[in-house]
């Protein structure tokens, strides 16, 4: 069998959402790939592209120019099959599974909120967000105490749920920076996989993202561009 790695495209949109996590993770595995917006990738406007995606919906992963996986849980497993961020029992498989699922419960409406929401209607839904969030912390951190030999889910080494969890908290705690103080399980593994090699370089190095609640923007390439579903 060839231990030789696909070739990975990955295409979405001008936001900080469903490709976060599973950006993290291909750094972390130290898995190349390209990243791409529907309209450059395709070469035409995303009403066009639509019909070419899978149930017209993105992200999309195409695999060596020919295989096509939708939906961003199914790229997060795959692309865990690659990374190794998998664990090797069945009951821990089913676990990671659940941990993860959960913390993609937390996307809607926080996806919006972060990327579009501005003013009056921001800091509505940012209260509604996190008057919901602060009962379900109890249960991660929770999780989190469980296992006492090291700072992930599992414990020393992180799995796809980590990097799924972790990117929703991070959206959580652009709306509140101090939401986890009282949570010291929860603020170390925030750090610990902040400063995992290969996503410590990604989250350096990703567009910032600015001005959320006001007038939401990404920095790409030294250009600050609206978040969104069209080129600027």
């Amino acid at each position: 069998m060839s231990n030789t790695l696909p070739k990975l495209d990955l295409i979405y949109f001008k936001m900080r959402a469903f490709t976060e996590a599973i950006q993290m993770q291909l750094c972390y595995g130290n898995i190349p790939y390209n990243y791409h917006f529907p309209w450059d990738y395709f070469d035409k406007p995303w009403p066009e592209v639509k019909k070419e995606a899978g149930f017209g919906q993105l992200p999309l992963l195409v695999i060596n120019d020919n295989k096509r996986v939708w939906q961003s849980g199914s790229i997060m497993r795959y692309t865990a099959s690659l990374a190794k961020t998998i664990p090797d029992n069945i009951e821990d498989k089913g676990i990671s599974d659940a941990i993860f699922e959960s913390s993609q419960e937390l996307f809607q409406p926080l996806n919006a909120t972060i990327n579009f929401r501005v003013g009056e209607d921001y800091e509505n839904f940012k209260k509604s967000i996190l008057d919901d969030f602060k009962p379900r912390l109890f249960y991660f951190n929770k999780f989190l105490e469980n296992d006492q030999s090291g700072p992930f889910f599992f414990g020393k080494l992180p799995f796809y749920c980590d990097f799924g969890t972790y990117h929703q908290f991070s959206l959580i705690r652009v709306l509140d920076n101090t939401i986890f103080d009282d949570f010291s399980s929860v603020k170390m593994f925030m750090s610990a996989l902040e400063n995992l090699k290969g996503v410590s370089e990604y989250l350096s190095s990703r567009p910032e993202l600015i001005g959320v609640g006001k007038d939401p923007k990404l920095v790409i390439d030294g250009k600050n561009v609206s978040t969104g579903m069209k080129p600027d």
